[in-house]
């Protein structure tokens, strides 16, 4: 890894090498997701792709859902298993979603977003039984303000923006409603601001998170130059993004052109932010395949500080991913994102990434080269499960020692920054 003596970080880096203890203030909720077609993707697998992006709850795990029609996983709000932010089961069904507060109804209750995936993860196998739960429960009320991103194993692949008493159903595969194949959402509903299903910048004037919806399309356009989407892409380009204010992304940044990363980016309109917990991109599989080869890359903590783990529904989850304070990996992204990041908690400084980025993704190529080649053998010759469950526990082992490795490599850097000047009075 390349030195780090010549950091330009704050001072309280030494305190945060040895305590991280940082609350982020700013924005709520700004989720970015996707809905892919299998039409659209290299494998012909469908895929989905969601950055969580909340103020509080900043420590998450993957769980074992239980106690339903099928069993699953999900990335949760560490030690909790009422509620679900995006997940798996084991019939291939994966869903995800992201806040949309203009389709609130006031005086609503029942099941909130995060109770209804755990629902929908619990008993629905295909996007139609989906559609089923949410007609069902337009009539005992929900308090949902969503938009859901759906896909399963007989090549569903759908977006539904659904508020508590009703929802309008997009379909990836339909090339009137998705002409390049995807499905993009942030943090508005098109319904509710009564707008074409795919919105032009020019309809977005003024429409919170309109920023982050034309970066995702911009850069899904950008992995689609080929024709083809491809998983490695969503994983790298999507949930790793940098783009300044206008939609550009940074020079030495994962989609910017080639040079040096500005000394400090701010992230009120990236889509990797500092407000980012976890990312999850959902590798789906064709109609015929086991359910059970759906695979949940899974970013614990600020992506760009992270590393893709792959997750099976198999009923268990590798111990680097799953511990009631917050999975280990997970935590030690949070430090290396707060080690970095600027004291108004808006931007990161950027002198460390470019190092980080060659160690982790390294470890994260290699990964996903195993566990494809690994996809495709299963596929031909039958599953598995205790060859999936080891591949796994190995993939987390050593994406665990990558993250080891940058933390320990980055509080050395912090122990042994020269002193501060003293202040001139």
């Amino acid at each position: 890894m390349k030195s780090r003596s010549s950091w330009q970080i704050p001072l309280t880096l030494l305190a945060l090498a040895l305590a991280s203890t940082t609350t982020v203030t700013t924005e709520l909720q700004a989720c970015t997701t996707a809905v892919i077609s299998g039409k659209a993707t290299l494998d012909g697998r469908p895929i989905l792709w969601k950055n969580r992006d909340t103020s509080s709850d900043r420590h998450n795990e993957v769980a074992v859902i239980e106690g339903g029609k099928f069993k699953a996983i999900a990335v949760v709000n560490a030690g909790q298993r009422k509620t679900v932010w995006m997940g798996v089961n084991e019939a291939g069904f994966c869903i995800e979603n992201s806040l949309s507060k203009d389709l609130a109804v006031e005086g609503s209750s029942g099941p909130g977003n995060g109770t209804t995936m755990r629902m929908a993860l619990q008993t629905c196998a295909t996007v139609e039984d989906f559609q089923k739960l949410l007609e069902k429960t337009n009539k005992t009320g929900r308090s949902t303000v969503a938009n859901y991103g759906v896909i399963d194993a007989q090549g569903g692949a759908a977006l539904f923006e659904t508020g508590p008493k009703s929802f309008t159903l997009f379909d990836a595969n339909d090339p009137k409603v998705a002409p390049n194949g995807y499905i993009v959402r942030s943090n508005f509903a098109t319904t509710a601001q009564k707008l074409s299903a795919n919105p032009a910048r020019d309809q977005l004037t003024n429409i919170y998170s309109g920023d982050r919806y034309l970066c995702a399309c911009r850069t899904l356009e950008a992995c689609r130059e080929d024709q083809v989407i491809s998983l490695q892409e969503v994983i790298r380009n999507c949930a790793r993004d940098l783009s300044d204010p206008s939609g550009k992304p940074y020079p030495g940044s994962i989609n910017g052109s080639a040079g040096s990363l500005p000394e400090v980016i701010s992230t009120k309109n990236t889509i990797s932010r500092t407000t980012t917990v976890s990312a999850a991109v959902f590798h789906g599989v064709k109609p015929g395949e086991d359910p059970k080869l759906t695979t949940m890359w899974t970013m614990l903590g600020d992506p760009k500080f992270s590393i893709a783990v792959p997750a099976f529904s198999i009923g268990s989850v590798a111990d680097d991913l799953a511990d009631e304070q917050g999975g280990e990996i997970g935590e030690i992204a949070i430090s290396l994102r707060d080690w970095n990041m600027t004291s108004d908690k808006d931007a990161i400084y950027s002198a460390a990434m470019p190092g980080i980025w060659v160690d982790l993704w390294k470890v994260e190529d290699l990964l996903m080269e195993l566990t494809l080649a690994a996809k495709e053998r299963w596929v031909a010759e039958g599953v598995s499960l205790e060859e999936v469950r080891n591949l796994q526990e190995k993939a987390a082992e050593a994406a665990m020692r990558a993250m080891e490795k940058e933390f320990l490599e980055s509080k050395e850097a912090a122990l042994t920054l020269p002193a501060p000047q003293a202040p001139a009075f």
